[in-house]
């Protein structure tokens, strides 16, 4: 994960001399979003308002999980003597632990990229086995790579599979690992053994964001009522906001002064889906354990619409809340700065892929167009043939013979034009990831991920803090859809 410049965390982001601000600053809204209409807004903890340091805890997890397979399902150690990959894995895929890959799928759900273990497939055996056919994601066996918890699971499940590929690792099949590598992430995670490392090093594990609290306190100050709704435990919330909050603001000297509901142990996504009973933290005020949709909404005395929800999860925050709950969803990518910044880095080889492929494009579309004048030409000469002077033959066999140099030619362009766009493509792709590209994209299609965002975040951006540059009380608002004929048009114009 790419820090930010120090000297951006000491103050505000002050937007420059035309009144922009910076890429990584912004809020990107999807649909219309009328802050001044919305009187609750809640926050995940994990990965939204903490924002843990990666790839450190990442690691940490890939190797405690690891441990307990070693010693709990006596796997061989072997497994204690692989490193952890940052790069490997990336958010927006799927585990298909029937067959041992790892997937990469476009918007409509086919499988784009993929590995076995680690190795990855060529694009012939990626048909092979899934065709292009749409994967069924909820199907038994299969796991979607949703938040930046499931990231060292998708490298651990993913040399793990390697293992038993080589005979090294005993299981009676991938999916055994599958579900074996769930359960030592899951278990990791849960026992308390990570939660304790990770706060008695906060300072290493949960860098301080100064801009965070000015972004809690503008919207306090603005009327909006602030809550809390995170699956963590009372304990390590408290430690971990603590000391994210504590004494930052001496108008709100303690974390908890900043919402006016906390809940904790929400189980989400049941927590939109189920009613159980919320049960108050003994020793707290305004902190409840559990809980559900109805019961938060009559406490904030607010509901659908009017509440805004920002996590990192885009099934268990954004999917649900927005699907059961009919709130506004603003999702947070913390990807989203580092794409930003090979985005700007690359803009100048992606205007030339834009260029070219535009060429290949026209070249390819004149090929068709002439290509179609020389079957004209032949099927003219086979219907006229016996009627034609042996002049007008000549010349018909002659226009033949231009036309069809002219689509070689066009052919070797259009060829010679393919190879430098995908040359350049997969120099550009592999700068986001060698082996998935970017998270958005793959090639000319959204992800999988891009299309989910779309779906269902009313806005996306990388971290809590840019919301103090978003007037609490104006609107918010997205891109004017439109047709391909439209924005045409609208350039011209």
């Amino acid at each position: 994960m790419t820090a930010w410049d120090p000297a951006l965390l000491a103050t505000p982001p002050v937007a420059d001399a035309d009144d922009r601000l910076p890429p990584a600053h912004k809020l990107y809204a999807l649909r219309t979003l009328p802050m001044g209409d919305i009187k609750a807004i809640g926050f995940d903890m994990d990965h939204t308002l903490a924002r843990y340091r990666s790839p450190e805890i990442d690691e940490l997890a890939f190797k405690k999980a690891a441990r307990l397979l070693v010693r709990e399902h006596h796997y061989s150690p072997w497994l204690l003597e692989q490193d952890y990959d940052p790069a490997f894995a990336v958010r927006g895929l799927v585990l298909d632990g029937l067959r041992g890959n790892l997937l990469k799928l476009n918007r409509e759900r086919q499988v784009v990229r993929a590995c076995h273990g680690s190795r990855p497939l060529p694009r012939e055996e990626i048909a092979s086995i899934y065709g292009r056919r749409r994967l069924a994601t909820a199907a038994k066996g299969f796991r979607s790579i949703d938040t930046l918890f499931e990231l060292p699971e998708s490298h651990l499940y993913a040399r793990a599979v390697d293992g038993l590929d080589q005979g090294i690792l005993k299981a009676a099949n991938y999916l055994q690992l599958f579900h074996d590598v769930r359960w030592a992430i899951d278990t990791a995670h849960r026992n308390g053994e990570m939660k304790a490392e990770i706060l008695a090093h906060r300072d290493f594990f949960i860098p301080l964001d100064p801009q965070l609290p000015l972004a809690l306190d503008r919207l306090k100050r603005e009327g909006k009522k602030l809550f809390l709704l995170t699956n963590s435990d009372w304990a390590f919330t408290d430690g971990v906001l603590g000391h994210l909050l504590n004494s930052q603001d001496e108008a709100r000297p303690h974390w908890t002064d900043y919402f006016d509901l906390m809940v904790v142990a929400s189980h989400k996504p049941l927590f939109f889906t189920e009613t159980p009973e919320a049960v108050p933290i003994e020793g707290q005020t305004r902190v409840f354990s559990g809980g559900h949709t109805a019961w938060l909404e009559t406490l904030l005395q607010a509901e659908g619409e009017q509440i805004l929800y920002v996590g990192d999860h885009i099934y268990g925050d954004v999917l649900r809340s927005k699907k059961n709950a009919s709130w506004r969803t603003l999702l947070l990518v913390p990807e989203l700065e580092r794409e930003l910044k090979l985005l700007e880095a690359r803009s100048q080889d992606l205007r030339e892929l834009f260029r070219l492929e535009t060429a290949r494009r026209r070249t390819q579309r004149r090929a068709s167009v002439i290509q179609d004048q020389w079957k004209r030409n032949r099927a003219r000469r086979h219907v006229l043939g016996p009627r034609l002077s042996t002049e007008a033959m000549a010349a018909l066999d002659h226009e033949a013979t231009q036309l069809a140099v002219s689509v070689e030619a066009l052919h070797r362009r259009v060829e010679l034009l393919s190879l430098e766009t995908q040359g350049l493509l997969s120099a550009v792709e592999a700068a986001f990831n060698p082996m998935w590209g970017p998270i958005f994209r793959d090639r000319d299609e959204q992800t999988r991920f891009a299309d989910q965002i779309q779906q269902y975040a009313c806005a996306y951006t990388g971290r809590v803090a840019n919301l103090y540059m978003v007037d609490p009380q104006a609107t918010v608002y997205a891109p004017v859809p439109t047709l391909p004929h439209e924005r045409r048009e609208m350039v011209r114009g």
